[in-house]
């Protein structure tokens, strides 16, 4: 048996949250009563883990602590500053560090604050210097399989946020930033496309951090404001995440039932009031035509969720939007949506409005606003960053007018 503490960031500082115990056949998630006496507690997870419930057992670990664990990028630096073929879900979630999504930390039981599991046994988490061009030098060395003597700082600060590419988070001009800074082996400018891809997000009105881009060590690097972070008073202050994934009760291999009419019941369960909720369902619809206008098919269920503040769960601001090449004029979503499963077309789209409570006219025209507005645009987007008319030919059909 294995036993752990549980942390929450409420404001600028971590309270004891829950025991977490783990034996061979089974997790225990148990709040502490003296977490459940604050009146500014934040449920874990507001679907499945909410603190009037007190004590829960899964077969599982519980998927929104496995939102605290990094993805593919993260687990290969975890896994070899371990020198281990792999670690299992658990041991990814402990031994990341604080820059992962979302206000949770965990240490071991003998602990009374937030540790960070290494090779030695649990350390306190350093405070981080992050030099950018130094994590860029490391990261080309890590995919060159050097000598992990050489990748300290990148080991230090590399494994953050889920996905499967490079970012690191940092502080630039008082707020925090999640920075994406590739490698040499992208075949595609994929920092100037996600910013021009982004651009057009925000320019429809979509609900866009901030996002800037810029050159370090000779390298675009894309940034994207944390929307789960936010210096006050110059403290650090972090806010709840949940990925829909985990509210859902989903795992990553159950592909089969990612919805997004689930997430919608899940968007009205989790809702604080009627007003807010409908501004989410439609957000949410206008991000799928949005994704179904750019050709993006990693519409995944970690790439939504509903962030925490002041105690209200709406959905999170947009991220990890990335349109893909294509040869055809259709693709699958990652999501199934109306009935038509997972095609992303205008007709499946409109097939699911009820579940988005949107009326036909007004569902119409989001789609055809977003439709219009990208297909005339993209170009212009993609030409301000100066991306290359090969890899603009290489979009042609990904972008072109989705009216069916």
């Amino acid at each position: 048996m294995q036993e752990f503490w549980i942390y929450m960031c409420i404001g600028h500082e971590y309270v004891k949250c829950a025991k977490l115990t783990v034996t061979e056949d089974e997790h225990e998630l148990e709040y502490e009563q003296s977490y459940l006496d604050l009146e500014e507690r934040i449920d874990i997870d507001p679907q499945n883990l909410p603190t009037y419930g007190r004590k829960f057992v899964a077969s599982e670990l519980f998927t929104s602590i496995l939102d605290s664990a990094p993805d593919y990028w993260g687990q290969q630096l975890l896994n070899k500053k371990f020198n281990v073929p792999e670690m299992n879900d658990l041991e990814y979630v402990l031994a990341n560090g604080l820059e992962h999504v979302g206000a949770l930390a965990y240490s071991s039981i003998s602990d009374n604050e937030p540790m960070q599991l290494s090779r030695e046994g649990w350390k306190p988490h350093k405070k981080k210097n992050v030099i950018l061009e130094q994590i860029i030098e490391q990261t080309e060395l890590m995919i060159k399989d050097v000598d992990s003597s050489k990748l300290k700082e990148l080991f230090e600060l590399g494994p953050t946020l889920g996905g499967g590419r490079p970012k690191v988070s940092i502080v630039l001009d008082g707020k925090y930033y999640l920075a994406k800074y590739g490698t040499s082996l992208d075949s595609l400018p994929e920092q100037k496309i996600e910013y021009a891809t982004m651009s057009l997000a925000r320019d429809i009105g979509l609900n866009v951090p901030e996002i800037k881009i810029s050159e370090h060590a000779g390298r675009r690097v894309f940034m994207i404001e944390r929307f789960d972070r936010r210096l006050i008073d110059r403290k650090l202050n972090r806010f709840h995440f949940i990925s829909s994934l985990s509210v859902c009760g989903w795992y990553v291999n159950w592909q089969k039932d990612w919805s997004y009419p689930v997430f919608c019941e899940f968007i009205r369960k989790a809702g604080s009031n009627d007003r807010e909720i409908k501004e989410d369902l439609r957000e949410l619809f206008k991000r799928v035509a949005f994704n179904i206008a750019v050709n993006n098919d990693d519409d995944h269920p970690r790439n939504h969720g509903l962030l925490c503040i002041d105690k209200k769960w709406r959905l999170a601001p947009l991220y990890d939007v990335f349109p893909k090449p294509s040869t055809t004029a259709t693709f699958m979503l990652a999501m199934s949506l109306g009935i038509h499963y997972r095609e992303a077309s205008k007709r499946n789209l409109m097939s699911s409005i009820k579940y988005f409570e949107l009326e036909k006219v007004e569902a119409e025209k989001i789609i055809d606003d977003v439709n219009s507005f990208v297909s005339g645009k993209w170009k212009d987007y993609f030409r301000e960053q100066l991306i290359s008319e090969d890899v603009i030919r290489q979009y042609e059909n990904a972008f072109t007018l989705k009216n069916h």
